[in-house]
């Protein structure tokens, strides 16, 4: 018989906060590594012996990984503990991010990638399903929880930037990755199951492909999102020191400066979503928003404070995305269609933030960065297109 995990903690109360804290250490370390290949591209292309814009393809593979995790949940494991899901990410994490710290080659590094990949699908869909089926008030639910990602994306840059720039050592950056992510793992095994709410509780999850035309449609706009995300997250480092020759520790702050904006853009779709405004209103302005800032950084190449503010406008403008996307699809559908559309969502970074690098590097900084412009000028027709097509039934 399993052990009562209840029994580790000292009241539901206490268990109920220590599940809670643990999912939101887990997003605070995907934002962490995830910000962490901006600053460190440049070091594990010289350690590894590959080209920059080669060592893109660590980004291919670990999306490739978590995707493919994301899509064994959506698939087969959409019904079990979506607690101890995360715990099996989270020690995929701790593996990928030691081996990636310390692989002496190429192809180890890009085995290395694909793990911590697989461990970020665990956690990122695992713990997604964990809120849409245990929180009453589901959009500001997940939009709190990606807060948490938004504070480690916000630390990983200045963290990788700050060793780097001293000691140019990246096993010790991933190995800080690595133990913030057990200490996460330690906390689920302790913690007990979530209570489902009695909605979630009713509902059928037997999977079923997602057919349903906001999934279909919220997952392509989260295809485009990644992509403009994590590649500019991953490449304004590099734009800063390609076009304003900034230098390590100094770019890795503009990349926190990027990432910090974006929980800002988290907290402000917050205190939108607690006054039940319309989610893809605010997800259309986002897009428009964040197209001109980036088409702004773009044309300020050269310029390391104009770069800054507009690299600032464009993450603002980025943080409500991810939030109203998975809240429109949780809205309307079922718990694993939250998986579905995240694994859409990933699917983006397979291709397109590899393709940006290899703008950057042979196009220029400034062509490298016009690429998030154009993602989002994508977002905002595909956005304003779903809103018209469903202003009559005033759904979403």
């Amino acid at each position: 018989m399993a052990p009562d995990t209840s029994a580790a903690t000292a009241s539901p109360a206490a268990g109920r906060g220590l599940l809670r804290g643990s999912a939101f250490l887990a997003l605070a370390c995907v934002g962490l590594y995830g910000a962490t290949f901006g600053p460190a591209m440049p070091f594990l292309a010289h350690d590894l012996g590959v080209s920059l814009d080669t060592a893109g393809l660590l980004l291919t593979a670990f999306f490739f990984g978590s995707i493919s995790a994301s899509s064994v949940v959506a698939v087969a494991l959409h019904t079990r503990s979506s607690r101890l899901l995360g715990a099996g990410g989270l020690a995929l994490i701790v593996a990928g991010a030691l081996s990636l710290g310390l692989a002496p080659s190429w192809p180890l590094a890009l085995g290395a990638a694909a793990v911590l990949g697989a461990g970020d699908g665990l956690v990122v869909a695992g713990l997604h399903i964990l809120i849409s089926r245990s929180a009453r008030d589901v959009p500001t639910a997940v939009n709190n929880l990606n807060l948490f990602f938004a504070l480690g994306a916000i630390l990983g840059p200045l963290w990788a930037g700050g060793l780097l720039a001293t000691s140019g050592d990246r096993a010790i950056v991933y190995a800080g990755i690595a133990a913030v992510a057990a200490v996460a793992l330690l906390g689920l095994l302790r913690a007990p199951e979530p209570l489902p709410t009695p909605a979630a509780a009713e509902v059928d999850e037997a999977f079923r492909l997602p057919t349903s035309p906001v999934t279909l449609v919220m997952g392509a706009v989260l295809f485009m999102y990644v992509g403009a995300e994590f590649g500019l997250g991953s490449w304004v480092s590099s734009y800063a020191r390609a076009s304003a020759h900034a230098g390590v520790f100094a770019a890795a702050v503009l990349t926190a400066g990027f990432w910090l904006a974006l929980g800002i853009g988290r907290v402000i779709a917050g205190v939108y979503f607690a006054r039940k405004h319309d989610a893809t209103l605010l997800l259309a302005v986002s897009a428009a928003a964040a197209g001109l800032s980036s088409l702004a950084l773009s044309l300020a190449a050269g310029d390391l404070v104009l770069s800054a503010v507009f690299a600032f406008g464009a993450g603002l403008c980025l943080g409500p995305v991810w939030p109203a996307t998975v809240a429109i699809v949780s809205r309307a559908g079922l718990a694993h269609d939250t998986a579905a559309v995240v694994t859409l969502g990933n699917a983006g970074g397979l291709v397109i933030p590899w393709a940006q690098g290899r703008v950057l590097v042979g196009a220029g900084p400034a062509q490298g960065v016009a690429v998030t412009a154009a993602l989002c000028g994508l977002m905002f027709v595909v956005v304003s297109g779903f809103r018209f097509l469903r202003r009559p039934s005033r759904a979403a």
